[in-house]
């Protein structure tokens, strides 16, 4: 089984090619944010405090941000951990995916969680060894045979060993990071809400979390012109590649029927994650299932190009 997960090499070097792509998304985040602040500090007339306060941001975020930003997307879905649940699905994933690693000679880590909704979907998200985790949708576990799932994970595995996934969460981290802090302090706020509704924290504690979280919010909404950016930086061409590598492992139709079931059964995720979307494969709110997007932010192949792609091999 091992020779049937051989990989061909690709005309370049994939993962250098991302490894320096991660270099340049970091220094053009730092230069737009400089820019954006300067922007202000013209506009307002508050000479450079703008300017300081987005450089010191966007640097705390490449420095700090970075490391803890693939558990913010995690916590975001609100996901289980597949060492955590005794679903009889997402076990047999779980032994799949282990499969298939031993097969690739994979020795990082990869968790696998299970997303709580019934369409079929997955994503990848980690940045470095043994930080990476996929997230698969229970849909997926309950709808696809065997091999479509095998191809699934497949597709997901070849965006980690190809470090597609590592350059996505740095985009996420960086360009994405306003909406992520945006929607997590959200989250709080709500949660605040409803603990102060039940009562279960005094009236000094709900104040002090109001004023901070709404600071955060207030604060990350400069910021967020520089999330619709992030989307710019993805390259539609991952996802044929990651296809075509599932395919030559789990066999063309099982990708070709992955890919239908997963436009029969597209379903929009209940939490806006359009601004990551280019992490997910198919489209979270099934934009891309019939025509391709042709606005600048539009990151996917539609799901009927994708077939029909493998289909021309």
């Amino acid at each position: 089984m091992r020779n049937s997960f051989i990989v061909k090499k690709s005309k370049f070097d994939r993962k250098l090619s991302n490894k320096i792509s991660m270099y340049i998304v970091m220094v053009i985040f730092l230069m737009l944010s400089l820019l954006l602040g300067l922007i202000l500090d013209t506009l307002l007339g508050t000479i450079v405090l703008f300017t300081i306060i987005f450089g010191l941001f966007s640097l705390f975020q490449v420095i700090f941000g970075l490391s803890v930003v693939g558990k913010i997307i995690v916590r975001l879905m609100s996901l289980r951990n597949n060492n955590k649940t005794q679903d009889i699905e997402i076990e047999t994933a779980g032994h799949i995916l282990s499969e298939i690693k031993e097969s690739l000679n994979l020795k990082s880590d990869v968790d696998l969680m299970l997303i709580e909704s019934s369409c079929i979907n997955a994503l990848s998200v980690g940045r470095g060894e043994h930080t990476h985790t996929v997230c698969i949708t229970k849909g997926a576990l309950e709808k696809l045979e065997i091999d479509e799932l095998k191809a699934l994970l497949l597709h997901e595995l070849y965006h980690i060993t190809q470090k597609d996934t590592d350059y996505l969460t740095t985009v996420s981290g960086t360009f994405g990071s306003p909406m992520l802090i945006y929607k997590l302090s959200r989250e709080k706020l709500l949660k605040l809400k409803r603990n102060w509704n039940d009562n279960k924290i005094s009236t000094k504690e709900f104040i002090n979390s109001l004023l901070l979280h709404s600071l955060i919010i207030g604060f990350s909404i400069l910021f967020i012109p520089l999330s619709f950016l992030s989307n710019v930086f993805v390259s539609v061409r991952k996802e044929f590649d990651a296809d075509l590598f599932a395919s030559e492992l789990a066999g063309k139709d099982a990708v070709i029927s992955l890919l239908s079931k997963a436009k029969e059964n597209c379903q929009k995720f209940d939490t806006e994650f359009s601004f990551i979307r280019y992490h997910f494969f198919v489209h979270p709110h099934c934009a891309d299932a019939k025509g391709k997007v042709n606005f600048i932010s539009g990151t996917y192949p539609s799901i009927d190009e994708r077939i029909k792609k493998l289909q021309d091999i």
